[in-house]
């Protein structure tokens, strides 16, 4: 009996474990040619074993006021695709994202510490961010041409400093000699860290809420909040399919 209990004891041990030394590796890919705009996010763990996706197929820009209006789609293990309907990025929302860090910065001891830290385990296993570009006159073109190197170089060099990079990043900045305006960018990037450092850098992030006074309360509201949005969506996004439903009938 006692070879049974340690079998099994022995069989949960290594499964721990296994969790433990896996990674999660996230693929993200943004498209942007004129008004066209594409963007896919790919979340594997477990050994594949489980798979989200999330696929903004549209990303419209109404105006300053109304802001960018997403629309997204979420799939899980191969499964079919679910539309999680839109999603409005405004100035007013932008605000409210704003208080919540600051809520969040109250309410943990030292949260950019933790944040940076956290950062260092990130790994970057692949990184392309190509650019192509024009103004419609040659001599702007080329001028803007250098500063968008420049712009670029900056940005990896202060993420060097946050994060590891596996591979050397692929830049590109391709200059359009043409009469008209032109602008695409495409960004593909790859990054993984492992499951052993999300439950450490989830226990640390817990240990400084608790240093605060009241701060594991601030947290809790926030993340009332946060699940009652979510239900108002999902109820909203339900009356919607209903209604359509009943008109496609």
């Amino acid at each position: 009996m006692w070879i049974w209990f340690g079998g099994i004891g022995l069989f949960v041990a290594l499964l721990i474990a296994a969790v433990l030394i896996s990674n999660v590796h996230v693929h993200v890919v943004f498209r942007k040619h004129k008004s066209d705009d594409y963007a896919k996010i790919n979340v594997r763990m477990m050994y594949g074993l489980v798979r989200m996706n999330y696929e903004i197929p549209s990303i419209i820009f109404r105006n300053m006021k109304e802001g960018f209006l997403f629309k997204t789609e979420h799939s899980m293990n191969h499964s079919r695709g679910e539309v999680l309907g839109s999603q409005r990025v405004n100035k007013r929302k932008v605000e409210n994202w704003a208080n919540e860090v600051k809520v969040m910065l109250k309410a943990t001891e030292a949260l950019k510490i933790w944040f940076k830290q956290t950062l260092k385990r990130v790994h970057i296993t692949n990184l392309f961010w190509s650019t192509a570009f024009g103004v419609g006159d040659a001599a702007y073109t080329a001028m803007l041409s250098g500063w968008l190197w420049s712009v670029k170089s900056m940005i990896i060099g202060f993420l060097t400093y946050q994060m590891r990079f596996r591979t050397v990043p692929d830049l590109e900045v391709l200059p359009v000699w043409s009469d008209e305006m032109e602008f695409r960018m495409e960004l593909d990037f790859k990054l993984q860290i492992r499951m052993l450092s999300i439950f450490i850098a989830g226990g640390r992030l817990l240990t400084r809420v608790l240093h605060v006074e009241g701060g594991w309360r601030m947290w809790l509201k926030l993340l009332k909040q946060e699940r009652q949005k979510f239900k108002e969506k999902k109820k909203y996004k339900h009356i919607v399919d209903k209604e359509d439903h009943k008109s496609g009938t």
